[in-house]
């Protein structure tokens, strides 16, 4: 279970109680700290300042502070990557001034913003879809959203579902690989999942997508690799490789249309012949629910 104590202790005292309340309820997505403005709460559906107290400069000190102790990584790398993730997988993006070296991201100092994303299971998510994605095997699949559209969670489920099976839907257990270069599909702690993803799932945590995705196919003989946002050449050629070794895929990448994956080649294989069996967009207005499945044309 991902603990959301670690998320209090990040926030000063007089702010603790709002915090502690607003995390009771399953629609927060977002806490958002910025200095010399209240703290922002963002819903499912609703986004609210919690009251009129200002976050200091020293605040901000303190927040830093914690984080550094609850940081599940080297904290010096985790800042130059512009994020951190928490133990139980729970991620703070970070504004403040960068110090650049060589035309490279060395470090970040002053952080004056903080934008803690809230991981949580969501079990169940992908039943409405299996049928498109399992046809006597699990297909190709790239799921397609903006962010904050429920890729991730989707992907999750969709892990656990192969991982255990589904007796109604006759899918049986398989075995699953994740490359989970963010730690945010399994929220590894010390190499172990903090969400469950079922008895036959395997993770190989915060390495590069595509070296990740090799390593998985050679050494852990996956049924279904699963992998969150690709975006480059090398990830593509990594997925193909998968396929090519007769592991099926399921991938995520950000994006609104297909005609945006398109743009960026996402789509096909170097011939021209489609990369994957569907493509399933999910809209920014209806989070976590997929618009429509659609077949990928040659």
């Amino acid at each position: 279970m991902v603990s959301k104590q670690t998320i209090v202790a990040l926030v000063p005292e007089r702010f603790k109680e709002n915090i502690r309340a607003a995390l009771r309820s399953n629609d927060l997505e977002e806490i958002r700290l910025r200095v010399n403005r209240p703290p922002e709460l963002i819903f499912r559906n609703d986004t609210y300042f919690m009251g009129a107290e200002k976050l200091t400069k020293h605040d901000a000190e303190f927040v830093m502070n914690q984080l550094s102790q609850h940081s599940v990584y080297a904290f010096e790398e985790e800042l130059r990557n512009g994020f951190l993730t928490l133990a139980g997988g729970h991620r703070v993006g970070l504004g403040g001034e960068t110090i650049v070296e060589a035309g490279m991201v060395k470090t970040l100092k002053h952080v004056r913003s903080f934008n803690i994303r809230i991981t949580r299971e969501m079990n169940g998510v992908a039943g409405r879809y299996l049928t498109e994605l399992f046809r006597g095997q699990w297909r190709n699949v790239l799921i397609v959203g903006p962010p904050q559209s429920g890729k991730t969670t989707l992907l999750r489920d969709i892990a656990r579902t192969a991982s255990y099976g589904h007796q109604s839907k006759q899918i049986p257990s398989r075995k699953v690989a994740i490359a989970d270069e963010r730690s945010e599909i399994a929220a590894a702690f010390e190499g172990v999942p903090q969400h469950d993803l079922g008895p036959r799932t395997d993770v190989l945590d915060r390495c590069p997508k595509a070296e990740g995705m090799m390593m998985l196919v050679r050494a852990m003989s996956p049924d279904l690799l699963i992998v969150d946002e690709i975006g480059n050449e090398r990830d593509k050629s990594a997925l193909r490789e998968a396929m090519n070794a007769g592991v099926s895929v399921i991938c995520s990448a950000h994006g609104r249309t297909i005609e945006d994956m398109e743009d960026r080649q996402l789509l096909r294989t170097s011939s021209g012949r489609p990369l994957f069996d569907r493509l399933l967009l999910l809209d920014e207005d209806k989070r976590g629910k997929l618009i429509m499945p659609r077949k990928v044309r040659a």
